[in-house]
């Protein structure tokens, strides 16, 4: 006990647990994972204890990945009782998803961060222009045929597994591009979170396992008390969350969707 306060004193418990509420919301509200909102926190967190950034961006997005996955696992849960989740939109989109999370995730590492986060945020703010435009801006009143029809969700997982974010966060927009309503987006959205925060979560478990100079709590590049401590809040806070967007207006889940979008795109790009 006495490390562990020593390693997260009380305002870090604090922080980590408001961090997870706000986790909690994204993911069941708007099928968004919440990792542009962990990652930014807990490097914050891991900076105050000393931990170099090379050891710590990585610690940062392993245990962001680790919170989403269980957060994801309730608000899936939560948006498939509430027949939000498409089975077919799913089984065509799933397996160009997981190819292309597991071509991010190979990529990652080796791409420069700068270029990486400059793409993500252009891609997030045009995303972002299109949600606050509505059905005024879409491609087509359905997806192409194959094989182009699976270079969306490619993209769509190599980008959130390459940035460390959630699938849901850009899958939900490019599927409303082709006039999927938004609520079918958002609930595949959970689901996708899901299946992109597994596979990396298990890398990032697997990294740097002998690396000296992080956490005492750490397994691999992932923090195990900062994933208890996100992860709780978000456990309860993500089905209330699906349960709201599954009976919200559309105009509104629109407008808030473009406006994380946003948020999203000039966080990424002043850093």
């Amino acid at each position: 006990m006495e490390a562990l306060l020593s390693t997260y004193p009380p305002a870090a418990w604090a922080v980590l647990l408001a961090t997870g509420v706000l986790i909690g919301l994204l993911a069941g509200l708007l099928g968004v994972g919440g990792g542009i909102v962990a990652v930014p926190v807990l490097l914050e967190v891991f900076t105050l204890n000393d931990i170099a950034e090379p050891l710590a961006v990585p610690l940062a997005v392993g245990t962001a990945q680790a919170s989403i996955l269980v957060a994801s696992v309730t608000a899936a849960g939560a948006h498939w009782r509430a027949g939000t989740i498409d089975p077919d939109l799913v089984r065509s989109w799933l397996p160009a998803l997981m190819l292309g999370a597991v071509i991010g995730l190979a990529l990652g590492p080796l791409a420069p961060t700068k270029v990486l986060t400059t793409l993500f945020a252009v891609v997030a703010a045009g995303l972002a222009l299109k949600m606050a435009a509505g059905d005024r801006l879409i491609i087509g009143q359905r997806q192409p045929g194959p094989p182009f029809s699976h270079i969306p969700p490619a993209v769509a997982g190599g980008l959130a597994a390459a940035v460390g974010v959630g699938g849901g966060t850009l899958s939900t927009p490019i599927l409303t591009l082709f006039s999927f309503s938004i609520k079918r987006a958002i609930g595949a959205g959970a689901l996708f979170n899901l299946v992109i925060a597994a596979p990396a979560t298990i890398v990032f478990l697997l990294m740097d396992r002998h690396t000296q100079g992080r956490p005492f709590d750490a397994l691999g590049d992932v923090s195990l008390f900062c994933v208890a401590t996100l992860s709780l809040p978000a456990l309860f806070v993500a089905p209330m969350a699906a349960r709201w967007s599954a009976r919200a207006p559309v105009a509104l889940l629109r407008r808030l969707f473009a406006a994380c979008l946003a948020l999203i795109a000039v966080r990424l790009l002043l850093r």
